[in-house]
């Protein structure tokens, strides 16, 4: 089944997706909570997940991705975020971004005295490449999950070969020196409170702020987008829209929400949850139905080839044209042959 033949997934409340426990050695262990796989099943881009850490635990050891692109948004707690040689103190309100192929081991400690509590969002890539800086391993997932080699056990191309050479010896590649003589400089967090909100919106039903937090940490290249959104009471930041090929996600943090999906209206409440698969051809916006304050997280991929679909005013964006004035009338058809001189 499409994600156009697919029911328009709905929104679900984070309190009611059960805890799954990882804790397979002492010193390593979190408890989850993946909404996106709660909402939506096993078919999705990108993964949210809400996951808590235990004073004294590590979330994962040390890592680096070489396609996937990671994120973390605390919600309660502190914690501190280990990147390559940097420790960086974390709490809540800060944002940190992994960029696919930054060779810098990263992982999460939790050093204080009470649990911790993030979101955690991550790529889904089945061919990811991932490199655990410590122990010198590398998951080749393509090969399976349970593919871990060792770094240090390289070989050279012709190793093993019938290549017709007398006893030759061949010189078996540093990997882990190759990796070591490449230092980066890691991004550093960004706290919400020092990201300035940007003025959305126009006319009177469309108004409010946005703080774009994967922006700020990482300027223009980046995966996955997470701002957080607040549109005033009443208004919502932007017109009913779809995407093509880019999948979104929100999950509410405060305030009274009133989704926009197709004709439905939906109300939701902080810790609420929704995602927007890619290719669902439902329209869908969120209204600050209460009086207050309101905010979201809104997660979105970037894909530069995508369309956007807006059917309360049947346009559409064409971004792989790269124009800002890249939207047209859907109304405006034409045949393949118009226009052509075809005699």
């Amino acid at each position: 089944m499409t994600a156009e033949s697919k029911p328009a997934a709905r929104p679900i409340s984070s309190d009611d997706v059960p805890w799954t426990e990882w804790a397979e050695v002492p010193r390593f262990g979190v408890r989850y909570r993946h909404l996106t796989r709660a909402a939506i099943g096993d078919s999705y881009h990108v993964g949210v997940a809400i996951e808590e850490l235990e004073p004294g635990k590590q979330s994962s050891p040390a890592h680096f991705h070489i396609f996937e692109e990671e994120h973390v948004f605390v919600l309660d707690g502190e914690l501190a975020a280990r990147v390559g040689s940097e420790t960086h103190r974390l709490k809540a309100g800060d944002y940190i971004c992994f960029p696919a192929g930054q060779r810098a081991g990263h992982c999460l400690l939790n050093q204080g005295s009470a649990p911790a509590r993030y979101v955690i969002i991550g790529e889904r890539n089945e061919n990811e490449v991932v490199v655990y800086t410590d122990s010198n391993k590398v998951l080749v997932r393509a090969l399976g999950r349970d593919a871990l080699l060792d770094l240090e056990a390289a070989r050279n191309y012709w190793d093993g070969e019938a290549t017709g050479l007398d006893a030759q010896v061949f010189p078996r590649p540093d990997i882990v020196g190759s990796l070591a003589a490449k230092p980066v400089k890691p991004l550093a967090p960004v706290s919400q409170d020092h990201v300035p909100w940007d003025e959305n919106g126009a006319g009177p039903q469309f108004g409010g702020s946005s703080k774009h937090l994967t922006y700020a940490a990482a300027g223009k290249v980046y995966h996955v987008g997470v701002l957080i959104e607040s549109p005033a009471p009443g208004l919502r930041l932007c017109p009913t829209h779809y995407h093509m090929l880019e999948e979104e996600h929100a999950l509410v943090l405060e305030g009274e929400l009133t989704l926009i999906l197709g004709e439905e209206r939906l109300r939701m409440k902080p810790g609420d949850y929704v995602c927007f698969p890619a290719g669902q051809k439902i329209g869908h916006s969120f209204v600050n139905s209460g009086t207050g304050p309101c905010r979201y997280l809104m997660i979105g991929e970037r894909n530069l080839n995508e369309v956007c679909v807006y059917p309360d005013s049947n346009k559409m964006a064409v971004d792989a044209l790269q124009r800002v004035d890249g939207v047209f009338d859907m109304s405006a058809t034409r045949d393949y042959w118009d226009g052509e001189k075809t005699a």
